[in-house]
């Protein structure tokens, strides 16, 4: 229902209660030959000042004040409504049907009426942190097999309630956002150094050019470019420690400086040699020019790998006991 029909249903309700009962006051005010203008205040007198009272205490509980002077003074005037109905009851000899058709309006209404701004004062005390005491609900079958075990924890929380106050206060449990492989590692990537990422993403696709991996990385929050890919990639660090190999001519020595490596040191002649070998016997100078840029980050030229690998050909067995094989033109 909508809270404009509520409202008029209310309306229509309150109107037919106090038509009901007023009639009943004024038909005794006028037993006792009261005028009838007085005769119509009475009823407005009683109902209506019960009826205001209980509105009083229903503001009265939303504002965190006490409400005890109104429910009394709403309960008092109702039940002085209440005897009146009933004497009129009594006048037009009636019995008990007419005394709870002239009666039982004013009590409906009064009732009605708390019910509905019950929920306007549990909204304001809610906003005030206040959580006030409410029977557990254990179910009509509880009340009925053990109605004095029931009534005894009734007491007993109760008493707790009000000597501790209530229990922890009940919070609303929020469903756990589900978030996406790709938001996780969005942010997982924004907390790590751009270098890092581009390491990460550089393990991940070692064949993949220093464009690719940057488009990559820009679809994870990694702002980078193919520039900074490769400079992070092939630049030099501030210290690297590299063995020299002693065997490398004197006028070398100038291409042997030492190299960035991701990997242990080796000098350019032990990275050709490793080359050679994981080339086989079908290879040439440029391929090993190649795989030793690629894979040790070290630059040569042809004619420094040819002088290697005839300086190590010619060393015959001391270097892996087999000569050396394959061509290198």
């Amino acid at each position: 229902m909508s809270h404009t029909a509520w409202r008029f249903a209310l309306t229509v309700v309150s109107l037919a209660a106090l038509a009901t009962t007023g009639w009943s006051l004024y038909a005794v005010a006028r037993h006792y030959d009261a005028p009838e203008i007085i005769a119509v205040a009475v009823f407005l007198v009683f109902d209506g000042i019960a009826y205001a009272c209980l509105h009083l205490a229903s503001e009265a509980s939303a504002a965190g004040r006490s409400a005890f002077g109104a429910r009394f003074t709403a309960v008092g005037m109702a039940g002085v409504s209440v005897y009146l109905n009933d004497f009129h009851a009594d006048l037009i000899r009636g019995g008990t049907p007419a005394s709870l058709l002239f009666a039982m309006p004013t009590v409906g209404l009064l009732l009605l009426s708390e019910l509905a701004w019950a929920g306007p004062r549990a909204d304001a005390r809610a906003a005030r942190t206040e959580q006030p005491y409410r029977l557990p609900a254990f179910g009509g079958w509880a009340w009925a097999l053990a109605p004095r075990l029931a009534g005894r924890t009734v007491k007993a929380r109760a008493v707790h309630h009000i000597e501790h106050g209530p229990p922890t206060a009940v919070m609303t449990v929020e469903a756990p956002v589900r978030h996406s492989a790709t938001e996780v590692l969005r942010r997982r990537f924004g907390e790590m150094d751009p270098a890092e990422a581009i390491r990460v993403a550089h393990d991940a696709h070692p064949d993949a050019p220093p464009a690719e991996l940057a488009s990559m990385l820009i679809t994870y929050g990694v702002i980078v470019d193919a520039v900074q890919v490769a400079l992070v990639l092939h630049g030099q660090p501030a210290e690297v420690t590299v063995d020299r190999d002693d065997t490398d001519d004197a006028d070398r020595d100038a291409d042997d400086a030492p190299q960035v490596t991701g990997r242990p040191a080796l000098t350019k002649a032990q990275a050709i040699l490793e080359a050679a070998a994981v080339l086989g016997p079908k290879f040439k100078a440029a391929d090993i020019v190649d795989r030793v840029k690629r894979i040790n980050r070290i630059t040569t030229d042809d004619a420094y790998v040819r002088t290697v690998l005839h300086r190590e050909k010619k060393a015959g067995p001391d270097s892996d006991g087999r000569p050396m094989e394959g061509g290198y033109a």
